[in-house]
């Protein structure tokens, strides 16, 4: 039994602080380096954090490589959607409408999509419901 432990903590700190170094480092270098993440992972000791801890140590090599390029029309039309809602202005009972309906769209543009884009497009979504209830509640 090992009698340091690693906390799921200090596998997200090790995450984070290898998506700082590693940006532009050869394939071999973060191949190594997720390796080392995974095997750190599962010293942690509570297994839904040894799971989560796991989830996180391989998904280095993906996020490393950043958000996918918009490849679909819909895709494209999501984003301007996005821009223009996020950009938008006016009052609160003004945007609401027009936020609930781009929301709407952007769902609509994802069902439209290609499934490898489908869910990176209603990922858009979230920071417009957020805006939402930020301009319903403030």
């Amino acid at each position: 039994m090992n009698d340091n432990p690693v906390r799921p903590e200090t596998v997200e700190a090790e995450l984070r602080r290898l998506l700082a170094d590693l940006k532009g480092a050869a394939p071999e270098v973060i191949e190594a380096e997720t390796a080392r993440l995974l095997a750190m992972a599962e010293q942690v000791q509570d297994v839904r954090g040894r799971e989560r801890a796991r989830f996180r140590a391989g998904s280095l090599p993906r996020l490393l490589a950043g958000p996918a390029t918009a490849t679909s029309e819909q895709f494209r039309q999501a984003q301007i959607l996005f821009a223009r809602a996020i950009d938008g202005d006016g009052p609160a009972d003004a945007r609401i409408p027009q936020l609930e309906q781009t929301v709407e769209r952007i769902g609509e543009l994802a069902d439209q999509a290609p499934v490898r884009e489908a869910g990176a497009i209603r990922r858009l979504t979230s920071p417009l419901v957020r805006l939402i209830d930020n301009l319903r509640n403030g």
